[in-house]
């Protein structure tokens, strides 16, 4: 699943693409499970800049009319100056920029993401179901004292994964994050230090930074970006999918399921 680096790499490429006049939208034939009840008419309309929020792509259009596209499992776009025929794109802009045609394409094998043609209004309203973004100065030290407080039977690792209160982190962040703190996935909100909660604000800061500067991480067969280069981020996972820890070089890396989602951890590094 495209986390917030792999997000963030879209939106970088997608970013020296734009602005971009958007003369026509072709949808595929099952595209209405992707698509969700837009706010007004999709024809003609400029693309003036994109931004990302947590796992989210936020494109702004003219007279203030926005597109949130969320990725799922799958998503992705494609960025062309032909026709694009990749194989399950379900929304293609076709139109031009300051340098000639342009195509921006969503593919999604699986169907599981989300794109919405709000007003700003709409916007507004549904991206307050968004906590704040991990790559913001709003995710620190005093938010998750508050979160303990909040909710302190919480176990962390899965707890990562609730995107109202940890925008950005999806499955194999979590690990990696937990693993680069020495915290184990397992413990309760209630049982992490001052000590601990610090160490994870920059846990996750690594973690991020190691992931975008590779282009994202791609597991086998997973995300692409928006030419269908694979990140390399692989290479900077310390637990997740890893036999041995990354981090002490010397111990099995455990695997367990919490939330029904996989976890890895570092029995010796992680307490």
């Amino acid at each position: 699943m495209p986390e917030l680096p792999e997000v963030e790499t879209i939106k970088s490429q997608l970013s020296k693409v734009i602005p971009m006049d958007v003369e026509e939208v072709i949808f595929s034939k099952v595209s209405k499970s992707i698509v969700k009840d837009p706010e007004f008419e999709i024809e003609k309309f400029k693309i003036l800049k994109v931004e990302r929020y947590g796992k989210v792509l936020r494109f702004f259009l003219d007279d203030n009319r926005r597109i949130i596209s969320g990725l799922g499992m799958s998503g992705s776009w494609r960025i062309s100056t032909t026709p694009i025929d990749v194989k399950h794109t379900h929304v293609t802009f076709i139109g031009k920029n300051s340098k000639g045609p342009l195509y921006l394409g969503y593919v999604d094998p699986r169907r599981f993401g989300v794109m919405y043609f709000l007003t700003e209004e709409g916007e507004a309203q549904w991206l307050t179901r968004l906590g704040p973004d991990v790559s913001t100065e709003a995710f620190n030290l005093d938010y998750l004292l508050t979160l303990k407080k909040l909710r302190p039977e919480k176990v962390i690792k899965p707890f990562m994964l609730e995107q109202n209160y940890f925008s950005g982190i999806g499955n194999y962040m979590a690990s990696e994050i937990c693993a680069r703190a020495g915290i184990r996935p397992t413990r309760k909100m209630k049982t992490l230090s001052t000590k601990d909660l610090e160490r994870i604000v920059d846990a996750t800061h690594l973690v991020l930074d190691d992931s975008i500067t590779t282009g994202g991480t791609t597991f086998s067969g997973g995300y692409q970006d928006a030419y269908g280069d694979k990140g390399e981020g692989v290479k900077n996972l310390v637990v997740f999918y890893q036999k041995q820890c990354g981090m002490c070089k010397m111990t099995d890396v455990k695997k367990i399921t919490l939330a029904t989602r996989g976890t890895y951890y570092c029995p010796k590094c992680q307490k």
